[in-house]
C-alpha cells in the first residue's frame, strides 16, 4: 500500500509538471504563428496516459482501504481523465491553429487540476 501511495503521489508531480511544460510549450509555439504539429499531438497523447495511469493507482489506493481525502479530490481526476477526449472530439475537423491555442489551455487547466488535487489530498 505504502509503494502504490508513492507512486500516487510522484505520479501527481508528474502530471502536474508535465500539463505545465505543454501549456507553455503550446502557447509560445501559438504565438509564434505556429500550428498543432505531430509532435504536440504526442505529447498530448502521452499526457492523457499519464492522467489515466494517476487514476488507476488512485483507483487501486481506494481499492485497499486508504482513506477518502474528499469527494472533490474525485472530480478533478474525473476531469482530467476526460478533458483532453472532449477537447479532440470537439477540434479534430478544426482548423490546427484554433486547436494549438485551445488544447495549450487545456493542459494549463489540467496543471491547476492537478494542483488542486494535491491540495484535496492533504
Amino acid at each position: 500500500m505504502e509503494i502504490l501511495q508513492l507512486v500516487h503521489g510522484r505520479l501527481a508531480t508528474t502530471v502536474a509538471l508535465y500539463m505545465a511544460a505543454l501549456g507553455v510549450w503550446g502557447l509560445v509555439s501559438y504565438l509564434r504563428g505556429g500550428t498543432l504539429s505531430s509532435n504536440y499531438s504526442g505529447a498530448l497523447v502521452i499526457a492523457e496516459a499519464l492522467v489515466i495511469v494517476q487514476v488507476i493507482a488512485g483507483v487501486g489506493l481506494f481499492a485497499v482501504g486508504m482513506p477518502i481525502p474528499g469527494s472533490i479530490h474525485y472530480l478533478y481526476g474525473l476531469t482530467a481523465v476526460l478533458v483532453l477526449p472532449f477537447a479532440w472530439s470537439y477540434l479534430r475537423n478544426r482548423d490546427q491553429r484554433q486547436a494549438l491555442l485551445i488544447y495549450s489551455l487545456i493542459t494549463l487547466f489540467t496543471f491547476g487540476l492537478a494542483i488542486r488535487g494535491i491540495l484535496t489530498s492533504f
